[in-house]
């Protein structure tokens, strides 16, 4: 399992709103923690304290403790006269103590002291996170939304394309009302963030509430930095081939958690298109747009019940989708997004638990022939027997059989012969009538054609 280092950015999450009083009230924001931090690693404690004022707060100690033990108190900090005032004035501030700590869940209290404090009952922020021996590198998802009539679409588009090129996040942009708004299942999607302006984005799913970035999109990169401080309890992995002559995308996302938390989880594949011209308000002619969202291969609302409620740490949970590439989309120019999603409740409380990212050229464009000339199959409809062969090819090979629904009901290793067909005995295999996907993927690449199953 690879393990990833911890990255020095943090993360700024608002967490408290002090209500007014008639002296000076002081309170705590943007505390810096995140969900998910190592275990047994110093992580310090960040923070800016504000003033509801009116009055002028002169000094002011931290102190914080973890799961209601002792309090790690702090060292006094004296303001300059005349003091931290009201309005944005803050004063930024690291403990001197930084939190270590053993895995597992926890609860961080994070607690403001000060002289003639009138309303201390909202000086103490709560905030739960998770310490973790094993680890995941944490990749951060922006579903941003940008069409052609956005004032800003231009440089909002500029901002997360700079993003992009960090391995640290993943982009894709989201069409619901434009040309290029031709995946169904995307627009049903982004709806539910009732979203009615661009440009704007989501980060993680919403993570830590119904975060959305507005129109200030410049502040975009400030904020996926932030969040990508910390770890990952799991990591996923894909593996992607397409057959340039059906025009068969299939696509294996992978999930090994490094530690077990309760479900459920929702598995989801992203497919975006880049170099894709299109109009675009206020944006100079031949404008290009890049991630361009295509497909959603686990639908508008993800793909359930391939991990259980109560994942098994070091078990790899896959999912494998087959989509045919209408003939629009450039082959060469797909990007892929794989996304593995907690969703306790409804579609506000979910989070993204951890993406991977491929690029464009990550991809693999894997076929054995300029057609499937080279991979034959009989009989089709076939019933409890198959025979394969792949023409000028002979070696260990794997056969699979893709549902309707992307689900591999079928998987075997072969050692094909180029001379003469392997058989497959599908006596043992439970599988219901209807059409299938026939993989067989080899040393020199990977085919598929259609195929029948009838009793």
């Amino acid at each position: 399992m690879r393990t990833s280092t911890l990255r020095s950015l943090l993360f700024s999450f608002g967490l408290f709103t002090a209500i007014g009083a008639s002296a000076q009230d002081g309170y705590i924001s943007e505390v810096s923690l995140p969900r998910y931090i190592k275990a047994g690693v110093n992580f310090p404690i960040q923070l800016r304290v504000r003033n509801n004022g009116p009055g002028n707060i002169s000094s002011f100690s931290v102190r914080w403790r973890i799961d209601g033990g002792a309090w790690n108190n702090g060292n006094t900090v004296n303001i300059t006269p005349p003091g931290l005032g009201t309005g944005n004035f803050y004063m930024p501030h690291t403990h001197q103590t930084p939190i270590n700590t053993v895995q597992g869940q926890h609860t961080l209290e994070v607690n403001l002291v000060y002289a003639s404090d009138p309303t201390p009952a909202n000086n103490t922020v709560t905030i739960p996170f998770t310490a973790l021996s094993n680890w995941a590198e944490k990749v951060v998802l922006l579903e941003g939304r940008t069409e052609t009539w956005c004032q800003y679409c231009p440089a909002a588009n500029t901002v997360p394309n700079t993003l992009d090129e960090n391995p640290d996040y993943a982009v894709v942009k989201f069409h619901l009302s434009d040309a290029l708004d031709d995946c169904t299942e995307c627009v049903s999607y982004y709806n539910q963030y009732q979203i009615t302006f661009t440009p704007a984005a989501t980060l993680d799913m919403g993570e830590y509430g119904s975060y959305e970035i507005n129109s200030n999109h410049s502040i975009w990169g400030t904020d996926l930095a932030a969040r990508a401080v910390g770890v990952a309890p799991a990591e996923l992995t894909m593996t992607s081939s397409i057959n340039a002559s059906t025009r068969l995308l299939t696509v294996t996302l992978n999930a090994e958690f490094t530690y077990s938390f309760a479900g459920p989880f929702r598995m989801n594949v992203y497919v975006a298109e880049d170099d894709v011209a299109g109009p675009q308000t206020n944006a100079p002619s031949g404008y290009i747009h890049n991630r361009v969202m295509r497909a959603m291969l686990g639908g508008a609302q993800g793909t359930m019940d391939v991990i259980p409620d109560n994942p098994v740490v070091g078990t790899n949970y896959s999912r494998t989708y087959t989509w045919t590439v209408p003939a629009a989309y450039d082959l060469n120019q797909l990007h892929l997004v794989g996304v593995l999603e907690h969703r306790p409740s409804d579609f506000d409380n979910r989070y993204t638990v951890n993406a991977v990212n491929r690029s464009a050229t990550g991809v693999g464009i894997d076929e054995l022939s300029l057609g499937d000339d080279r991979l034959s199959a009989y009989p089709s409809p076939f019933d409890r027997h198959l025979s394969i062969r792949v023409a000028d090819h002979s070696g260990p090979a794997t056969v699979e059989l893709i549902g309707m629904d992307g689900r591999v009901a079928f998987q075997q290793n072969v050692v094909l012969n180029s001379t003469s067909a392997s058989p497959i005995d599908l006596s043992g295999a439970a599988l219901a009538n209807g059409a299938y996907v026939l993989r067989v993927a080899t040393s020199e690449g990977t085919a598929a054609q259609r195929i029948i199953k009838m009793d």
